[in-house]
C-alpha cells in the first residue's frame, strides 16, 4: 500500500507542478473586469493538491523506511463486485449530473445532482433532499448574481 501511496502521491505532484507551471499559464487569458486573475483558483486548488500529494509522498516514505505496516497493508482486501458496481455507478451520477448542469444550467443541474447523491447515499427524507439541495445551489446563484455581478450558467 505504501508503495502505491508513493507512486500514485509522485505522479499527482509531477501533475500538480505542470498545472501550475505550464498548463494554466498557459491556456488562461488575463481577466479584464474583476480584481482576481483567472488563474487564481485555478492554481489554488492545484498547488493545494500538489502539496497533498507530496505529504502523501513524505508519509509513505516515512513509513516504508521505518517499516511502519497499516492493518489494510497485511492483509489484502480483493475489491469486490458489487464495491465496482458502486463505484461506477457514484461514477455515473456525477457524470450525468455535469451534463444536466451543462444542458439546463447550475439552477436545474445542481439541485439534480445534489440530491439524486443524497439518494444514492441513503438518504430517505424528501424535505431534507429538497432543502439541502435547492438552498445551497439559490445561496450560490444570488451570490454570484446579485453581490458579485457575474454571470452564472
Amino acid at each position: 500500500m505504501d508503495r502505491a501511496d508513493l507512486i500514485g502521491g509522485m505522479a499527482i505532484t509531477a501533475i500538480g507542478l505542470l498545472m501550475i507551471f505550464v498548463i494554466i499559464p498557459a491556456t488562461t487569458v488575463d481577466g479584464m473586469y474583476f480584481g482576481l486573475a483567472p488563474t487564481f483558483f485555478p492554481t489554488l486548488l492545484a498547488a493545494c493538491i500538489t502539496v497533498c500529494a507530496a505529504g502523501l509522498v513524505a508519509q509513505s516514505l516515512y513509513r516504508m523506511r521505518h517499516g511502519i505496516l497499516r492493518s489494510a497493508a497485511r492483509r489484502r482486501v480483493a475489491l469486490s463486485r458489487w464495491k465496482l458496481l458502486m463505484f461506477l455507478l457514484a461514477s455515473a451520477i456525477a457524470l450525468g449530473g455535469v451534463l444536466v448542469i451543462d444542458w439546463f444550467g447550475i439552477l436545474i443541474g445542481g439541485p439534480v445532482l445534489i440530491g439524486t447523491f443524497m439518494i444514492f447515499l441513503g438518504e430517505r427524507s424528501p424535505l431534507r433532499v429538497l432543502l439541502t439541495a435547492t438552498l445551497p445551489v439559490g445561496f450560490i446563484y444570488v451570490l454570484a448574481l446579485h453581490v458579485l455581478g457575474t454571470p452564472v450558467p
